[in-house]
């Protein structure tokens, strides 16, 4: 039965296609442009930005004595809450070095990208996320920086840690920001 229906479709296929049984189609005629009201359409003189002064009597152009324009900046706003967050902590300490960790917890309802910013004076010895995939690292002089590859899901936390050598007996990192929010 499917090979009958399969063959006849062949057939009324190919028939169609035949020359002396297509059926011309036509197009229906464009739109016509479209123009704002208030313009015309067709080439337009320019416009020039520069405010118009009158002309001096030796032809020269006077100064205006309009006074400029005044664009002053948008009113500071209180800030909105960041959407993630990082929380810093030591996991372990040792003689030379010690582990660090910072939380990254995503607080919205819909998956979040994230940049942890570490400024730390000491080597890093190695770094890695948690049950997660893995972020890109890049370092610039005492500064690193972790990438998330994917976005972190609605609502769940992920452990970014990092074994650093010690520098001057500190565990504690010059600065550490999560998208750019100061890490708690």
């Amino acid at each position: 039965m499917g090979v009958v229906a399969l063959v006849a479709f062949t057939v009324v296929t190919i028939v169609r296609l035949l020359p002396g049984h297509a059926t011309p189609r036509t197009l229906p005629p464009p739109e016509p442009p479209f123009t704002l009201p208030g313009t015309t359409s067709g080439v337009q003189a320019p416009i020039s930005l520069v405010p118009s002064s009158p002309a001096s009597p030796s032809g020269a152009l006077t100064p205006s004595r309009t006074a400029p324009a005044v664009i002053r900046p948008p009113r500071e706003t209180t800030a909105a809450p960041a959407n993630v967050v990082g929380k810093y902590r030591v996991v372990e300490s040792y003689g030379d070095s010690f582990i660090g960790e910072v939380l990254v917890t995503n607080r919205t309802s819909v998956p979040q990208n994230w940049v942890v910013k570490i400024t730390y004076p000491g080597s890093l010895r190695t770094s890695w996320l948690e049950s997660l995939p893995q972020p890109t690292l890049v370092q610039r002089a005492n500064t690193f920086t972790w990438t998330s590859s994917v976005p972190l899901a609605a609502g769940s936390s992920g452990q970014l840690r990092f074994h650093f050598d010690r520098a001057g007996g500190s565990d504690t990192p010059d600065s550490c920001t999560v998208n750019g929010s100061p890490c708690s």
